[in-house]
């Protein structure tokens, strides 16, 4: 099995990816840059192919599309060589043969999310006795300095797993808020310390096309001794109920024992899954 950079072998690589030539090409037009893949092939036939991008941590993470379990290893030895440093992908736990083969060409788990499908009336109840604490008040995300709002989504950002080292893009931060459809200002809410104008926390939940994804609620650490957090969880569990939806998708770590119980308690499992590291 021999891997190769991409730059044109649309015939193999759309069928790796169970797509048509046509289809593909489209999909690389639509990307922001052109796509780093490489190309595992065994004679003309793409046994697997691998997507390389950098995400806003600094962490390379590489998306895995393997007909052939057996072209994992050579694919993550040819990043690794190109690429460099830790190497970084995920998978569906259920997955026992995707994670078999990563294992093998050196990936280990670092972290392990769940992913729950939590009706709102159950995660209301769950924080309807929790008021916003004296002195602090609430805004709408797009009511609110967009430079200040950015600083507080990095810095919370630090204290999630998976995240740290997160140093955030301005402009793609202000395309979240000004341009992109999931944006809806009554659930992306931020809490502010009315005496000395602090942000002190944020919470946010997408309006997607396939229903309301809650994204994240973080507050700064200097307030985490307040009822901050889950005064905004409230809040824009309240705005996007207004939604028409039943229920909200959501995701907690296994690192995280409280948030992740309590998600377990509220809600349905839709699965888990495993953030790995191939460390150069």
């Amino acid at each position: 099995m021999r891997v190769e950079r991409f730059h044109d072998q649309y015939m193999q690589a759309a069928a790796a990816y169970g797509t048509t030539v046509e289809e593909l090409r489209e999909r690389d037009r639509n990307k922001a840059s052109p796509p780093r893949r490489w190309l595992a092939l065994a004679g003309n036939r793409a046994a697997g192919a691998v997507m390389v991008a950098t995400r806003l941590d600094r962490r390379t993470f590489l998306s895995f599309v393997c007909p052939d379990p057996a072209a994992y290893t050579p694919l993550a030895r040819a990043v690794a060589a190109d690429v460099g440093g830790r190497l970084y992908t995920a998978a569906d736990a259920a997955d026992t043969e995707a994670l078999a083969a990563l294992r093998s060409a050196g990936f280990v788990e670092e972290y392990e999310f769940e992913r729950f499908r939590v009706p709102f009336a159950a995660a209301l109840a769950a924080v309807a006795r929790t008021p916003l604490p004296s002195g602090f008040s609430v805004h709408a995300a797009d009511d609110v300095d967009e430079r200040r709002l950015f600083t507080l989504d990095v810095t919370v950002r630090q204290d999630v797993p998976g995240t740290e080292g997160w140093r955030g893009d301005r402009a793609m931060f202000h395309a979240e808020l000004a341009e992109a459809p999931p944006f809806d200002h009554s659930a992306y809410l931020v809490a502010v310390d009315n005496e000395n104008g602090e942000y002190a926390g944020l919470a946010r939940i997408w309006r997607n096309a396939s229903g309301p994804r809650f994204g994240l609620v973080g507050v700064a650490r200097q307030y985490r001794s307040t009822l901050i957090g889950p005064a905004l969880i409230r809040l824009a569990l309240e705005g996007a109920a207004g939604w028409g939806h039943e229920t909200f998708a959501t995701e907690a770590s296994t690192a995280n024992p409280v948030t992740h119980r309590r998600m377990k308690r509220l809600g349905e499992s839709l699965g888990r899954d495993y953030q790995l590291v191939r460390r150069g």
